[in-house]
């Protein structure tokens, strides 16, 4: 069956090429000959046309320059110089537009691609061509004995010459009469070529017609012979359609059908693989990561584990205890269900992994290939901006979530970022894996987290993340921080919005209180408090402020050590 319908595209394709080729064979015989009238129509009668159209031009410049060193008073002697050289070169350039014009006139008139029309034209041009030339050099004699006597100061000469210029008024006529003919000519041309095309478009589009049903035919004997060899795969597809995959189907032939029933094998061996990975995406919180943990090949969990630069993001609803307290288990885990999809998709839509949810606690983290390059620090700031504008909107909504019409809770979730090495992979038992992040990097993200009751904020960053981020992002620095269990000071950020996206009277207490940092960490307790101070003036509740004025109070009693560097240890853990 296979060499058959073989044979059938081959008769077809041959036909069609036959059939093609023949178009090709018209459409040439016919482009030749509009190209042939194109480049008469080239050749003689647009040059024509130009060349009459130029002696009108010259002939009348020769007369503006004429009169012009006739006038009264004469123009000084070096530009009546100048100008009578562009008379005699105006009279050299007319003798040769007509020693080409009528030459060129006689043959076209000649010439077998100009049709009988143009011939016959071009004939009657020649008469009216010497006719002008007679006229015309007349006009151009009389023009440089006038020229040539105002130069020389034989002013009685050359006005007698001017006024015999004036006998060839009757020329313009003339120039009229020629222009229209030779445009006459050239449209009239144009407008045959024109038909010519037409008919080659139509032609075309009848052979392309013809090969269209050819075609068609061709095909339906195709499938005719398709149909039955197809009976036996009807089958096994319709069974896997069914949600029930089929076995493998014995290869019986080398032929298309051979092909296609080695493609359909190909398939079912496809949707076991993926039936193996949808099993293998159960133990992920997030489909991407089967991309990275699981063999395309074999469909069998690969062992995953590297050092990498990593973005980790933690949040945490502040007073949850206490909201949990009010509320029906039912509405608390409406409210949490809310909480958590905001997270997710905010989190998703920038590139995140959710790695996991931990009572209250969201833990995510931002890492190649799913942010390119560094923009991870960007992503998570990105999605930490969204978070905050769906947490508030929560927090407009959180009677009509709760259930509760007085006493309503505050909803408010604070956030964290950290950027650092990380190690990312699988970790977990033989049947229950992860694939998550390990490192300090995760522990300063989770203490940043609580940082943020300290100085009042929402959303905190650490100094690398703000370092790969501070292009797009507006930030003020907060202060200098050990957290929880570490040694190393960790400089921290609050994340206040995109790139240009602060107010005018945020950006001016940002410039105040970096101010006040300053003499702050320079011991300048009475400058900083003043300064400060002049932060509340600008924002009353401004909670970075507050903390400092009460660290100042504090100072102010009991002054830090000599080698105090401006570190403040956090309890928070």
């Amino acid at each position: 069956m296979g060499s058959s319908l073989r044979a059938k595209i081959m008769s077809g394709v041959l036909a069609l090429l036959v059939l093609f080729a023949s178009a090709l064979a018209v459409t040439l015989y016919l482009i030749r000959d509009s190209s042939m009238e194109l480049m008469g129509i080239e050749q003689y009668h647009l040059r024509l046309y130009k060349m009459v159209s130029d002696l009108d031009v010259y002939t009348f410049e020769l007369e503006i320059i004429a009169h012009e060193l006739n006038g009264i008073p004469p123009p000084p002697r070096e530009h009546a110089q100048k100008r009578k050289a562009r008379a005699y070169e105006l009279k050299q350039i007319i003798d040769q537009i007509f020693s080409e014009a009528i030459p060129l006139a006689e043959k076209g008139s000649e010439d077998d691609r100009n049709d009988i029309e143009d011939r016959l034209g071009m004939a009657k041009l020649i008469g009216s061509l010497r006719t002008l030339e007679v006229g015309t050099r007349g006009f151009v004699d009389a023009a440089i004995r006038s020229i040539d006597g105002a130069v020389e100061g034989k002013s009685t000469e050359a006005r007698r010459s001017l006024e015999e210029m004036a006998k060839f008024e009757d020329l313009d006529p003339v120039y009229t009469r020629i222009r229209t003919k030779t445009a006459n000519l050239t449209s009239d041309s144009l407008a045959e070529t024109n038909q010519n095309i037409q008919h080659i478009i139509r032609s075309n589009l009848a052979l392309f017609l013809a090969a269209g049903i050819l075609g068609l035919l061709v095909f339906l004997v195709i499938t005719g012979r398709l149909q039955t060899a197809f009976r036996r795969l009807t089958a096994a597809f319709r069974k896997t359609a069914e949600g029930e995959i089929a076995d493998p189907l014995p290869v019986t032939s080398k032929d298309e059908i051979g092909d296609l029933t080695a493609s359909f094998n190909t398939m079912v061996e496809q949707l076991k693989s993926k039936e193996r990975l949808r099993e293998a995406f159960g133990q992920f919180l997030d489909p991407r990561i089967v991309a990275n943990v699981v063999d395309s090949a074999t469909g069998q969990l690969k062992e995953v584990a590297e050092r990498r630069k990593v973005t980790i993001f933690f949040s945490d609803i502040a007073n949850f205890s206490g909201i949990g307290e009010q509320l029906t288990a039912a509405n608390l885990v409406h409210l949490l269900n809310r909480y958590f999809t905001a997270s997710t998709e905010a989190i998703r839509a920038h590139q995140g992994i959710v790695d996991k949810f931990i009572g209250d606690a969201v833990m995510a983290f931002w890492a190649s290939p799913f942010s390119q390059g560094e923009s991870h620090a960007l992503d998570g700031c990105h999605a930490c901006l969204d978070l905050r504008d769906s947490f508030a909107r929560i927090s407009r909504e959180i009677s009509e979530i709760t259930g509760l019409r007085r006493n309503v809770p505050r909803f408010l979730v604070r956030m964290a970022l950290a950027t650092g090495d990380t190690v990312i992979g699988t970790v977990g038992s033989d049947t229950t894996k992860s694939f998550t992040v390990i490192g300090d990097t995760v522990n300063i993200a989770s203490r940043l987290e609580g940082v943020n009751k300290i100085y009042g904020t929402t959303i905190l960053i650490n100094e690398e993340c703000y370092r790969l981020a501070e292009n797009s992002i507006e930030a003020r620095e907060i202060d200098l921080v050990t957290v929880f269990g570490k040694i190393e000071p960790v400089r921290i950020f609050e994340l206040q919005g995109r790139q240009g996206s602060l107010d005018p009277k945020t950006s001016k207490l940002n410039n105040v209180y970096a101010d006040a940092l300053q003499l702050y960490r320079e011991q300048k307790w009475k400058e900083a408090e003043g300064a400060f101070r002049e932060c509340l003036k600008i924002h009353e509740h401004d909670g970075p402020s507050l903390e400092f004025l009460t660290r100042i109070a504090t100072f102010a009693r009991t002054p830090p050590p000599k080698d105090w560097n401006g570190v403040w240890q956090t309890s928070s853990k």
